[in-house]
């Protein structure tokens, strides 16, 4: 038997499986339930946050046996045919292959009749904004009042180019991309059940390059078990992804909050001669820099990331300024570009960040103006003691 990659295996087959889309997950329940079902929805979001699945999901809660019912039991004829896209009554079309008005006018009339054996006949139209004008034009009529036995679902990543005419006959729904703290845990349950020991660290590498989207999660990981094993190390994931190793990014944001110009350089050498992306480097730092300003202004470090990579930052936070790490941040996040289009990326960033390093303030303001002031203090008590000539201080 062919192997059977992660993100298909472990594709939620129930609402409740679904994670990070409970607005979602809710509305379409509870429209079931009280019998409100709209004759079309649009799904509309990022890449790879479940918009196809649960438009699959649904078609399996409007015609599984025991059904409609928000929660189909997933072995029924139809539930089976309609997961393994095989179900003649719920059609699955590409809409950037299927972009012409005659694939259209073909949907038109075929969804006159009655369904050859389900409750409901269901076309499932993916990135349908790849249909052209006129396709869209000729779907408008049955679109707004399509006979009763049909539904239609929309799935796009750029609702924004569909017309109006369409979104107005569309109940939409809007998915977002899932937290990083929902994802971290959900790779957890599911490296722990393929049996993988994979660390908080490489998975918090894994959720970072994702960008919210679970599908990109899963075919990471799976690339890192078949890259490392089982049971790989930080070090060995890093390289997998062409990741930056989190203690070299960590290992900057320190000599950066500590002025250490020189360690500083001797690690851009370093990750340069290991021919990492320095452009990608910089995206890290950037990042790290926010993670720092946010465990220094909160309290505490964000959720998403490991135990150890919490304690490192709220420590570092401790010996940082928030006028600091302002200034580091700001500089760092603006030379993201320029190190990307520089003709010498090495020295766009080593500029970049030692100047961070020297305009970054040694304090913030209210605590410079309360030193001004203390010392202004002590050469008026001095002045007044009898000595005379300017008084010479430095701030």
């Amino acid at each position: 038997m062919s192997y059977l990659v992660l993100a298909r295996k472990w594709r939620p087959q129930k609402f409740d499986d679904m994670t990070g889309q409970e607005h979602v997950v809710r509305t379409i329940g509870n429209a079931i339930k009280m019998d409100r079902v709209a004759h079309a929805y649009l799904f509309c979001g990022p890449r790879g946050v479940g918009k196809t699945t649960a438009a699959r999901l649904l078609a399996k809660a409007l015609n599984c046996e025991q059904g409609p019912t928000a929660t189909p039991c997933g072995t029924c004829r139809a539930c089976t045919e309609i997961a393994a896209g095989t179900s003649v009554d719920v059609a699955e079309i590409d809409g950037a292959s299927n972009n012409g008005v005659e694939n259209v006018r073909e949907i038109r009339e075929n969804a006159k009749y009655l369904p050859q054996r389900d409750r409901h006949k269901i076309y499932i139209i993916d990135e349908v904004h790849m249909l052209s004008g006129a396709a869209f034009n000729a779907l408008l009529k049955t679109l707004e009042e399509p006979p009763g036995h049909v539904k239609f679902i929309f799935a796009t990543t750029e609702a924004h180019k569909l017309p109006d005419t369409i979104l107005s006959r569309c109940q939409r729904h809007n998915f977002r991309r899932i937290s990083a703290a929902r994802m971290l845990q959900r790779l957890k349950e599911i490296g722990q059940a393929e049996g993988a020991g994979i660390s908080d660290a490489s998975l918090s590498m894994v959720v970072r390059q994702s960008e919210g989207g679970m599908r990109d999660a899963l075919s990471l990981l799976d690339q890192i078990l078949a890259s490392c094993g089982p049971n790989p190390t930080d070090e060995a994931v890093a390289e997998a992804l062409g990741a930056i190793d989190r203690t070299v990014v960590q290992d900057f944001a320190e000599a950066m909050v500590r002025k250490d110009a020189k360690r500083v350089l001797e690690r851009v050498e370093e990750v340069f001669n290991r021919g990492l992306d320095l452009k990608r480097l910089a995206e890290e730092l950037a990042l790290q820099l926010r993670h720092l300003f946010v465990t220094k202004a909160i309290g505490e470090a964000p959720a998403e990331l490991s135990e150890s990579e919490q304690k490192s930052l709220q420590g570092l936070a401790k010996e940082a300024d928030t006028a600091q790490l302002s200034r580091l941040f700001d500089v760092v996040h603006g030379c993201i570009w320029d190190v990307s289009r520089a003709a010498q990326p090495r020295l766009a960033l080593e500029m970049a960040l030692l100047k961070a390093i020297q305009l970054a303030p040694a304090g913030s303001i209210p605590e410079l103006l309360a030193r001004v002031d203390r010392l202004t203090a002590k050469a008026d008590s001095g002045a007044s003691g009898g000595r005379s000539g300017p008084a010479n201080f430095r701030v």
